[in-house]
């Protein structure tokens, strides 16, 4: 049993740190680097210690790192923020679900009977972006199967929960808000990057986010993202930015003014 699971454990070792989806300039990107080595040899190690795999989930904070652990941190936080405003929670990209589905458990935990869910969007294609970002992001990097995180969030019985909706999110809004106009969102968490996806997701999220409720940003004031930055800079000027002292990204969130 225990050379099985040395066999399985060793399976998943990397040969050296996985390949970035996006291009660094050398600003934001270069203050941590010299942590990305020993950080992918430490799971490397990790990998072959013949952990069960259910370990890995039932005793995560022994293995994540702690700046994973930080951004997971920071959607506690800005989701703490938001209890008892009324509204949905939102995520744009999805990517494999961690943080729409580190919503839902919150939501689960601290709003056992509340009506709040978490709304997923994505197309599932990955990224593709236009001539004016395509030097900063990889084709069809951040991809994940619509298919497979249907069939996680059912295995843990979040169906009810968190909602998955396939869509550009580039152009589609105005259509599904037509379907679904009664939605309002207390949190909105953009997790995209590119500008049209940014710009077009503000556009439509931020009049149905409540007021007090956050928008929450992934890539703000990072070289990879400038997409980002400058669709806030557009739509959203004058309005002040937070940050978190912990994390890395998210990089930002706004907490929407209060009406008069």
């Amino acid at each position: 049993m225990t050379q099985a699971k040395n066999s399985h454990a060793s399976a998943g070792q990397l040969s050296q740190a996985p390949e970035r989806g996006y291009r660094r300039i050398g600003f934001e990107t270069r203050k941590f680097e010299q942590r990305r080595e020993p950080y992918w040899q430490g799971v490397n190690e990790i990998l072959g210690m013949g952990y069960d795999p259910a370990d890995l989930i039932h005793h995560f904070p022994a293995f994540t790192g702690h700046v994973a652990l930080g951004r997971f941190l920071a959607l506690y936080e800005v989701y703490k923020q938001t209890l008892g405003l009324m509204g949905h929670i939102a995520e744009a990209g999805v990517f494999k679900g961690s943080s729409m589905l580190m919503f839902a458990k919150l939501t689960k935990l601290f709003e056992p009977e509340s009506l709040t869910q978490v709304h997923g969007f994505d197309w599932f294609k990955g990224n593709h972006p236009d001539d004016n970002e395509k030097h900063l992001v990889d084709d069809n990097s951040y991809f994940e199967s619509k298919e497979r995180l249907e069939a996680l969030i059912k295995a843990q019985q979040l169906d009810n929960v968190a909602m998955l909706h396939e869509l550009d999110l580039s152009k589609d809004l105005p259509a599904f808000f037509d379907q679904y106009a009664h939605l309002q969102f207390k949190l909105v968490f953009l997790d995209c990057g590119l500008y049209k996806v940014v710009h077009h997701c503000i556009e439509h999220f931020w009049e149905r986010l409540t007021p007090g409720g956050i928008l929450l940003l992934d890539n703000i004031n990072h070289e990879t993202a400038p997409g980002e930055t400058q669709a806030v800079r557009e739509l959203l000027p004058g309005l002040q930015i937070r940050t978190f002292p912990f994390t890395q990204q998210p990089t930002g969130y706004i907490v929407k003014p209060m009406v008069g």
